[in-house]
């Protein structure tokens, strides 16, 4: 039995903490003994979790220094202006206020969350393990510099597709033998089973679009709704329907307005289980400006359906163009175009399907990786 520590940041957020439940909830029980250290209590996704873990919260000794490191200390506006990285400085003080006391020396220890947080130094310099990994989620590494200077801790620096690899490998060159890939490892047949659950689907009559994600710059949903303007003067039948949640809300929806295309692009909020959406939709649209490995385009190929991802480097490790979906250039043309095409030519989405259902996912290989840190 090997003794598992894993940092990040919460349970609740986004694409890396739902990849982080994935995970451990691959782990076999009866070769790992997980404990999950956490910098927030947001428990979002909590209810994803199936293994038995030790969860431990770290604590402060001042509320000072807990916020300078936790990303709700601060108004989102004051965050996009500064990011949480700007009191990188002071984290070797900060993790001299931590309370807990971790006295174990684990097997591995693995800092998931990564992004420059504190989490990436506590981990370094404060948790004892035979070996380390450091996670990267993203192949825009500008807050890596945070903290550059912990890497040396690290036995391994795991990108989550090999685009991310190759951004590390471009930054940080001296650091080439220690970073891999280790894929977001996402469970299949759960996914087929939620989407047969009964849920009350609101398509209409027409070509349903869907795309899940965050509403926020990073997933590209400004681009979509102005994609969609151009579907719409082009008099294109569709419905596109966005599920998530996210700090644009309200710019978005100010977009749509302004384009007068309320009943075409329809805001559906975060939904637990999107899946009986996705299953039932007539093509899913990811419009990323960029990505580390994108959860929702698994998730789609995993449902064997018509996809068109903007054309990012890590969606291209996933999408093979006309194959087992498209991409796009990441315009409003481009992306209105690619979507045109395929409303026109049914044959073509259902060529895509078939190749999925030949082609299945299989993320077997991933969790041999933790074996051979």
């Amino acid at each position: 039995m090997k003794e598992l520590l894993i940092m990040a940041k919460s349970l609740g957020g986004g694409g890396s903490e739902v990849a982080l439940i994935e995970l451990i909830n691959a782990l076999p029980e009866e070769h790992y003994n997980v404990t999950l250290v956490l910098l927030d209590l947001d428990s979002e996704y909590a209810y994803r979790l199936k293994k038995r873990v030790n969860i431990v919260q770290l604590t402060f000794n001042s509320s000072f220094a807990k916020s300078l490191v936790s990303m709700y200390a601060f108004p989102a506006k004051v965050l996009k202006k500064l990011s949480v990285n700007y009191y990188i400085p002071y984290y070797d003080f900060i993790a001299s206020r931590v309370t807990n006391v971790f006295e174990k020396t684990y097997d591995i220890a693995i800092d998931f969350y990564g992004y420059g947080s504190f989490v990436t130094a506590f981990l370094a310099t404060k948790i004892q393990a035979k070996k380390k990994a450091t996670w990267l989620h993203d192949e825009k590494l500008y807050w890596l510099k945070s903290v550059q200077k912990y890497l040396c801790k690290y036995d391994k620096v795991y990108g989550v597709s090999q685009a991310v690899v190759d951004a590390f490998c471009r930054e940080y060159p001296h650091y080439k033998d220690k970073a891999a890939v280790f894929y977001n490892v996402i469970d299949i047949e759960e996914i087929k089973r939620k989407a047969e659950q009964d849920e009350v689907v609101p398509f209409r009559d027409v070509f349903n679009i869907v795309t899940v994600g965050r509403l926020t710059e990073q997933k590209g949903y400004d681009i979509a709704v102005k994609a969609a303007n151009i579907l719409k003067k082009k008099k294109i039948d569709f419905a596109w329907y966005a599920i998530g949640g996210g700090r644009d809300e309200e710019k978005l929806k100010k977009l749509v307005e302004e384009y007068h295309l309320e009943n075409q692009f329809v805001f559906l909020g975060r939904k637990d289980n999107p899946y009986p959406y996705m299953k039932h939709c007539d093509l899913y649209v990811q419009p990323s400006r960029h990505e580390g490995y994108v959860i929702t385009l698994v998730e789609a190929r995993a449902l064997c359906l018509p996809i068109v991802s903007s054309d990012i480097p890590s969606a291209r490790e996933q999408i093979q163009d006309g194959i087992n979906g498209y991409v796009a250039e990441l315009s409003a043309e481009a992306l209105a175009d690619k979507i045109e095409y395929l409303y026109h030519n049914p044959l073509q989405r259902q060529k895509t399907v078939a190749y999925l259902k030949e082609h299945p996912i299989d993320f077997s290989k991933e969790l041999l990786k933790l074996e051979t840190i």
